[in-house]
């Protein structure tokens, strides 16, 4: 091979090899969740739409209730997902929800205990043997701020009573004390009484109602929902109670 044709032979093949080369065109991307569920159903009003730990399974806040969607599918489903402990995720991510209804105005009704860090809302009743545990296990953390709201329940004749006490004592937290240690529990002279609580526990109660709480006690801590004397999920979220108790 001459040497003028090992030269072509050579220009020639880098000239292909830097040649450029067209690029494929973009994937397309696959549409949002909140495009399908619109296009899917497009009378569903909701408020948000967000994953679940499920792949691919999209819970969705709607009226107040929690539904859930799978895009892929386009199927909606109706009803609640439960976790190897038993507890409701649906129900504790519906309270949740109502949760973001609290406003300055409710807080302003409740009973304020203490000054830390977290902020627990509490919805009790004072002749609940639950509640009372609780109150003795709030007791014992100076890390937490409470939030107190009374839902007297039927089931307990004086609880109507030993709320008004509390809610029309001058010192409220001594007067929780008194009543959730057991102190009043046979004093019929100082139950019996009539005191003025100036519609306090009116308001509690329609607070309550606001968050659909039916039985006692229900927290929600740092806004995440506790159903009952759960003291094991609590302590998963804040911590155990610090060394001191509270002060």
């Amino acid at each position: 091979m001459t040497r003028t044709k090992w030269l072509a032979l050579v220009f020639m093949t880098v000239f292909i090899s830097t040649a450029p080369v067209a690029a494929a065109p973009p994937k397309k991307a696959d549409p949002q969740p909140q495009e399908v569920l619109k296009k899917l159903f497009p009378k569903l009003k909701y408020t948000s739409i967000g994953k679940t730990d499920i792949d691919g399974l999209y819970e969705v806040a709607t009226d107040g209730k929690i539904i859930y969607f799978h895009p892929k599918t386009g199927y909606l489903f109706i009803g609640d997902i439960v976790n190897n402990e038993g507890r409701s995720l649906t129900q504790e991510k519906m309270a949740a929800e109502r949760f973001k209804l609290l406003t300055r105005d409710d807080l302003k009704k409740a009973i304020k205990v203490g000054n830390g860090r977290n902020t627990v809302i509490e919805v009790t009743d004072p002749d609940c043997s639950f509640c009372r545990k609780m109150h003795a296990y709030w007791e014992s953390r100076h890390d937490v701020t409470r939030y107190i709201f009374f839902k007297p329940l039927d089931i307990h004749p004086d609880a109507v009573k030993k709320a008004t006490y509390v809610l029309s004592a001058d010192d409220t937290e001594k007067a929780l004390f008194e009543v959730y240690s057991g102190q009043l529990d046979s004093k019929r002279d100082v139950l019996d009484r009539k005191y003025d609580d100036k519609g306090r526990l009116q308001a509690q109660r329609a607070v309550a109602d606001k968050l659909e709480v039916n039985s006692t006690p229900t927290f929600w801590v740092n806004g995440k929902f506790v159903n009952g004397a759960n003291i094991p999920l609590i302590e998963k979220y804040i911590g155990k109670p610090p060394a001191g108790g509270r002060k």
